[in-house]
């Protein structure tokens, strides 16, 4: 099992503005709620499987997460 840096935790704000900041976008409630949105939906999919912070940085790439925010 991969380790608990490894992973991303959906509901919780602190791990969605980490991945704001990587992205280098600012930490306002409407971005931290799409990226949690995004987070949800990359988790339903089997082929972003494992759920780690790298395929999730590599779903938001893919699906242009970051176009919709701030």
């Amino acid at each position: 099992m991969p380790s608990d840096r490894k992973l991303v935790a959906c509901m919780q704000e602190h791990e969605m503005k980490t991945v704001l900041k990587h992205f280098k976008k600012g930490a306002t409630e409407a971005n931290v709620e799409a990226i949690q949105k995004a987070c949800k939906a990359f988790k339903s999919l089997d082929s972003y499987r494992p759920h780690n912070r790298d395929n999730f940085y590599k779903y938001i790439a893919d699906k242009n997460v970051l176009k919709s925010l701030a």
